[in-house]
């Protein structure tokens, strides 16, 4: 998921991108869970029939062949819907890729495990324009929050932008990271012209939050972190049958996705 991050905001002085964790991603393993008692966690109460059907959808389909549109408005609700289920969408998200999943901690954790990432890993939070404001700690900001605001408008124009912030204080734990004593959080907002901006809004409203989890696709092989996917294919070859499983949701041309967002197109 092709970023800027060049910071516009400090909370310290120092502070720019995420510290990596020291720790060596493991090769990724299947885990068994059950996805129904996933979704019931996210929901709070059990499955209707209806619901229960509803997912089996997500979880019976061959995502290492099957992919939806995200220029499709249909393909975007299903992916919508399935991540207020719990369950995690591969998408487009500027020149390349993203795994944006439900915030709850149980998902995150099973995400995680799915990925082989370790105990101590933290997603981003992805969210759109209008709930930056939600998830940061507005008086911890310097400069300040119009300034803020306005110095992210004009680099969103120019695509996707994930920048280190303070977190405000209904954040929950396993979404930050202390640095510098601060807890903070890494913030992804899809540029205002990215296709994923409608997917994005729609997997919000339909979940019921302020944002949503998500992490880079990349590979891992004996313990050494791999490059970024990029393209749909290899995504789908690596955690088509991953555990949880994920919708693909791909651009529909990547052709025009890397001129767009690589090539200076606004």
């Amino acid at each position: 998921m092709p970023v800027t991050t060049d910071p516009i905001f400090s909370a310290t002085g120092l502070m720019t991108t995420p510290r990596p964790t020291r720790s060596a991603p493991r090769v990724p393993l299947e885990q068994p869970m059950d996805a129904h008692a996933l979704a019931e966690t996210v929901f709070g109460r059990r499955l209707s029939i209806d619901e229960r059907a509803e997912l089996d959808r997500f979880w019976r389909t061959d995502w290492s062949t099957h992919r939806l549109s995200l220029a499709a408005e249909g393909d975007r609700s299903l992916a919508a819907t399935a991540v207020a289920f719990g369950t995690p969408v591969f998408h487009g998200s500027g020149a390349g890729y993203a795994l944006t999943f439900h915030p709850d901690a149980e998902v995150v954790g099973a995400v995680r495990r799915g990925l082989a990432r370790p105990a101590s890993w933290r997603p981003a939070l992805l969210t759109t324009r209008g709930r930056v404001m939600e998830l940061v700690d507005a008086e911890a900001l310097h400069p300040s929050p119009e300034e803020f605001l306005a110095a992210l408008d004009e680099r969103l124009a120019h695509g996707p932008v994930s920048l280190t912030v303070p977190a405000a204080p209904d954040v929950p734990a396993h979404l930050t990271t202390r640095c510098d004593g601060v807890a903070t959080i890494e913030l992804v907002v899809p540029g205002t012209a990215c296709p994923s901006v409608a997917f994005v809004e729609a997997a919000l409203v339909r979940a019921g939050v302020g944002a949503l989890a998500t992490t880079r696709p990349y590979t891992t092989t004996a313990g050494t972190r791999g490059p970024v996917l990029d393209r749909i294919a290899a995504i789908q070859r690596e955690f088509g049958r991953m555990r949880p499983g994920a919708v693909m949701l791909a651009h529909r041309s990547e052709w025009r996705a890397r001129v767009r967002f690589r090539g200076g197109e606004q």
